[in-house]
């Protein structure tokens, strides 16, 4: 099979006119994403009688939420069950992010090995519901705690 010869301006027209069919592809893939609710567990700070757990919540949804609770499980080091939390966003603005502080009494935060996303209790806004939140939600941490769902 003979070595075709490209002149470097035909060689220069093939790479350019292949790099913009791939930037006309990244907006279709971008907008196939799913969208999510991402829930980071961001700073966990002991207080005078509570842990305070601190999150970043981003609503990417195509719709605002009205309201989202979450009952989350806190495990002890051994991972062993220590108590079920309930913590409610309040309202999450389309495509804002926002942190979110929560108390959680009489607990010292050494003492806690990982948090679960157990269930989302509630969520409204226009065409939601919990299952459709929960089957949205994104979890990470930037803990040291572990955070899952």
């Amino acid at each position: 099979m003979p070595v075709r010869q490209f002149s470097s301006r035909a060689f220069r027209a093939a790479v350019l006119g292949a790099a913009l069919a791939g930037f006309g592809a990244a907006p279709a893939l971008a907008e196939d994403a799913p969208k999510r609710i991402g829930v980071e567990l961001n700073a966990v700070a002991a207080t005078d009688k509570a842990c305070r757990l601190s999150f970043l919540v981003e609503n990417d949804l195509d719709v605002a939420i009205d309201d989202l609770a979450l009952e989350l499980v806190l495990f002890d080091k051994d991972g062993r069950v220590d108590r079920f939390v309930v913590v409610r966003t309040g309202r999450l603005p389309l495509a804002k992010r926002r942190v979110k502080q929560f108390d959680v009494p009489e607990v010292k935060c050494d003492s806690i090995g990982s948090v679960l996303v157990n269930d989302v209790s509630e969520c409204t806004g226009p065409g939601l519901d919990a299952t459709v939140c929960l089957d949205r939600l994104a979890i990470s941490s930037r803990a040291a705690i572990g955070f899952s769902s």
